[in-house]
């Protein structure tokens, strides 16, 4: 039987003349040297070329067995070349600055961004999206004639750039979802499963940039133990299945789990895939992650949609969305969460704001909030939280330096913590949380922390909890517990003085909050406190003027902290480590977002976790778009900045969870041992 896919890829094909047709069409034109787009066109077709022999080198040849290693290597690098921030970037036409200086502020970030569109055409060809290559291939000309024609007209220009994201738009948008939510599509898995891992040519296959430390980690892994790899991705699909058993859910009743992994992790996808694939669950891989030769790059493209986000494009776009999520809407309920491997260590960057670059106008930043909101929305009607879970792990990167081995075999030994002896600590914490009205956490002389978290009231203790312990699943690794604070009554400042959120670094973040929600904000990173200002907005808070507190948290890994001070790397560990190193606080929604409604009965005791909820996301009966922020984003205060953790009854009473950087609640002095040893060395 012929399965909905089939059929869809192969009416996605009949478009794939007319790349071959713009193909030939691009080896016959004539670019003059004397034309103000000259050297966009002459770039342009360059790249279109280069993605193109790429496409047909590996449609004749998928093994890339005609290559070397170093000639494979030598192509990719040449295709990145530009790119470069040392070498290439400085006169690339993806460098908004360049293109401005070239032709004009509206031309040259039109041009820098259609360019930039440009450089996805490999992508785009392995994947067989035909309809976005073909519109691609085809806007090149477009642009082309008007330039022959002498027309040079800006909103001309704009409108054909508009025209052409929406042709083929019901195509595009049903490629998207497939490619996100069917096995079917099965390109990379392929190199995962099948590949030789000791040729390392299979890393060239993706068609993305490959660079040293990629190739280090298909080394590392490639000839790591066999036997501990095996037992490696055992745990992390246990713990994938100890998320849903946990939250009471069953995994069984879905089909498929998305596998996320690094470049160079083949060898651990690969037995993840097969584990996955014995519980009855068909693995989903998309393109690899991988470090972008420069990060500057994509952070100067970040808001390219300022070109075409209107009402127009909102309304046609979700309509679409729509149609399509229905279509198939029964692989999107069959999903039951991704498998989620990432690494760390990468060298922290602080980026340039670029006043070249695009950015959203105020109505457009509405727009951007609504259409996430409602394309939000129409997905969790089909896919539904309450019956799904995740996982999601890290390693270190070989980037993090010569101590990479040491690193990797201590954040494994972290990753392994036992989840049972954790959850009986953890348990006595939140017993003593219980009682609190409020929780107030106090920085050490320096940091500028001091901040009231307003609890839920208990209304039966005896049946209720507050905070869910949460151990090794979906979160790896263990130590913490949360809680979805109230935000009437939550007051104060976070000060953290050295962070690293979302791959961007923030010197001195702090962050003033009234009841509940982000009143102000500032950090050090640039001179102009104005230009601190736009970068926490633009990064943390955008497309919302402010956010609300959507979790409170006290992390409980010790071990974890002891660690990253042994090798000096707590700027760079990922959220998922450090947020498990002291208390934390995620601005945007809660935990429980979407899935308030179902049960969450803790696993120690089962007492039904209340606290699931705020002032915000209980509007979602009644306004879902008022509910949700499609944001949440955890900033640590790490032990060595904390002066206490207090829970403060509603009576008056303190009673200490943390005091001068230890554990106070009786019971939980075994978590002081890794920082007594860090003392004492």
């Amino acid at each position: 039987m012929t399965s909905e896919y089939s059929v869809f890829m192969d009416k996605m094909a009949t478009l794939k003349p007319i790349c071959e047709e713009c193909m030939r069409k691009l080896h016959t034109i004539v670019i003059p040297d004397d034309q103000r787009f000259s050297q966009f066109f002459k770039k342009g077709r360059k790249v279109l070329m280069q993605s193109w022999d790429f496409y047909q080198m590996l449609a004749n040849d998928p093994q890339l067995s005609g290559l070397s290693l170093e000639e494979a290597a030598t192509m990719s690098n040449a295709y990145y070349a530009e790119l470069d921030p040392e070498s290439g970037y400085h006169k690339s036409l993806a460098n908004p600055d360049v293109a401005v200086e070239l032709f004009g502020d509206e031309f040259g970030a039109l041009l820098a961004a259609i360019y930039t569109q440009i450089r996805g055409l490999k992508q785009q060809l392995l994947k067989h999206n035909y309809a976005e290559a073909a519109s691609m291939m085809q806007f090149y000309f477009t642009l082309f004639e008007l330039s022959q024609a002498g027309q040079e007209d800006y909103p001309q220009w704009l409108a054909a750039y508009k025209q052409s994201t929406q042709e083929n738009l019901e195509l595009k948008a049903e490629f998207n979802t497939l490619l996100r939510i069917s096995p079917e599509f099965d390109y990379f898995r392929r190199i995962v499963e099948d590949a030789d891992l000791n040729d390392l040519r299979y890393l060239y296959r993706y068609g993305i940039r490959i660079n040293q430390y990629d190739i280090a980690m298909a080394e590392y892994i490639s000839a790591y133990n066999p036997l501990e790899l095996e037992a490696m991705a055992r745990y992390i699909v246990q713990c994938w299945i100890d998320g849903f058993k946990r939250a009471r859910k069953d995994y069984r009743i879905k089909r498929y789990a998305t596998v996320m992994l690094p470049v160079g992790m083949e060898g651990l996808g690969r037995i993840i895939i097969r584990e996955l694939k014995a519980l009855g669950i068909e693995s989903i891989v998309p393109v690899p992650m991988n470090q972008s030769i420069n990060r500057q790059f994509p952070y100067d493209h970040r808001f390219d949609s300022a070109l075409s986000l209107d009402r127009e494009f909102v309304e046609t776009n979700l309509n679409i969305a729509a149609m399509v999520m229905e279509k198939h809407k029964d692989m999107i309920q069959a999903q039951a969460g991704p498998v989620y491997v990432e690494l760390f260590g990468e060298t922290p960057f602080t980026p340039v704001s670029k006043t070249s670059a695009l950015k959203l106008s105020d109505d457009q930043q509405g727009l951007y909030r609504e259409f996430m909101g409602r394309n939000t929305q129409l997905y969790f009607q089909y896919y539904r939280r309450d019956e799904s879970s995740f996982c999601i792990i890290a390693f270190p990167s070989p980037e993090i330096g010569s101590q990479f081995q040491e690193i990797f075999a201590d954040t494994l030994r972290i990753n392994l913590l036992d989840s049972g002896r954790y959850a009986t600590i953890q348990q006595k914490i939140i017993d003593v949380l219980d009682t609190a009205d409020y929780v107030h956490v106090k920085g050490k002389s320096g940091n500028a922390t001091d901040i009231m978290v307003k609890m839920h009231p208990l209304t039966d203790p005896e049946h209720q909890t507050l905070f869910e312990n949460c151990v090794a699943d979906v979160n790896i690794p263990v130590g913490e517990v949360f809680t979805s604070p109230l935000l009437s009554g939550t007051n104060g400042t976070l000060h953290v003085e050295d962070i690293y959120l979302g791959s961007l670094r923030y010197y001195n973040l702090r962050i003033d909050f009234e009841d509940g929600y982000v009143k102000d904000y500032s950090c050090t990173n640039f001179a102009d406190q104005e230009e601190g200002r736009k970068y926490i907005h633009e990064n943390l808070l955008l497309p919302h003027k402010t956010l609300p507190i959507g979790e409170f948290a006290i992390g409980t890994n010790t071990t974890a902290y002891q660690i990253a001070k042994k090798y000096d790397i707590l700027s760079l560990l990922p959220i998922l480590i450090i947020e498990k190193m002291g208390p934390h606080f995620a601005i945007g929604d809660t935990c429980f977002s979407h899935e308030e409604d179902a049960p969450h009965p803790s696993f120690v005791n089962g007492k039904e976790m209340i606290a699931v909820q705020n002032e915000k996301s209980a509007l979602r009966k009644e306004d879902p778009m008022q509910a949700y922020t499609q944001k949440h984003m955890d900033i640590t205060l790490p032990y060595e900045m904390l002066a206490s953790i207090s829970a403060v009854a509603k009576d008056g009473t303190r009673t200490d969870i943390i005091r001068d950087g230890r554990f106070v609640v009786p019971g939980t002095e075994e978590l002081n041992i890794p920082l007594d040893e860090m003392s004492h060395k």
